[in-house]
């Protein structure tokens, strides 16, 4: 086991198991990940005891593709929540181009106030949301934002990435109260360019992935994303908060 902290983040792999604390009051805050690798029974006993001092308090999670669920090392845990898991090729996002609405701008530069205003805004809790993002964030090479303003109130917010030549989307949200005029959309389609076009003076990836919640995956299917697999939240028994 090896581990690396950022601020009040924690982050520590177990073989092939990723965990990451990110000190949010959350059982989704503290959780560990498999993916499609083989574990050692060991390593993963070692990462669920991790997690569970951890989050003695709030509980934690593990993130498992849903063939996984049940089955050893993690059999005992209880089923939270399914998450589909979904992947485009690059080549197609680059064809789609991107959406535009009007009176929205989009901030591909935008300050750490302006993120927390945005990602705490959808979220209904600044609080998390300065927590989530810390200011570092802003000046990694391999992480960018992007803020959408209307009338200069920003209104949501997308969040790019890139590990091991891969994109990654996430924190793709906007306001409650001016969903349903495409600025989501807009969002989107500005995130998933940039992510396909790779970090700056980088190769753009092949591939960009992203979660989703069943609701916004209807509507990246539209914009070229295809359902890989869908993966499921599981923790302890009387962890469901």
């Amino acid at each position: 086991m090896h581990g690396t902290g950022a601020g009040h983040r924690t982050v520590a792999r177990f073989g092939t198991i990723l965990a990451i604390d990110m000190g949010v009051p959350q059982p989704w805050g503290i959780q560990i990940s498999s993916g499609l690798a083989d574990v050692t029974p060991e390593d993963a006993r070692a990462a669920m005891t991790w997690c569970a001092r951890r989050g003695q308090e709030h509980g934690w999670r593990a993130c498992l593709p849903a063939s996984r669920v049940g089955r050893p090392p993690w059999d005992g845990l209880v089923s939270q929540e399914q998450v589909p898991l979904l992947a485009a090729e690059s080549c197609v996002i680059m064809n789609l181009g991107p959406s535009q609405v009007s009176g929205l701008v989009l901030d591909e530069h935008p300050s750490y106030e302006s993120v927390v205003a945005a990602y705490g805004g959808w979220m209904a809790d600044q609080p998390l949301a300065r927590r989530l993002v810390v200011s570092e964030d802003l000046h990694r090479p391999g992480r960018r934002f992007i803020v959408g303003r209307v009338q200069g109130r920003p209104i949501g917010c997308a969040f790019v990435w890139w590990s091991s030549s891969t994109g990654y989307l996430s924190g793709i949200g906007v306001l409650p109260e001016v969903r349903g005029r495409g600025y989501g959309r807009a969002l989107t389609a500005a995130a998933t360019l940039l992510a396909a076009a790779g970090p700056d003076g980088a190769t753009g990836p092949d591939l960009v992935w992203m979660h989703a919640t069943a609701e916004g995956a209807a509507l990246y299917t539209k914009m070229g994303f295809q359902l890989v697999d869908t993966e499921v939240q599981v923790g302890p028994g009387g962890s469901s908060t």
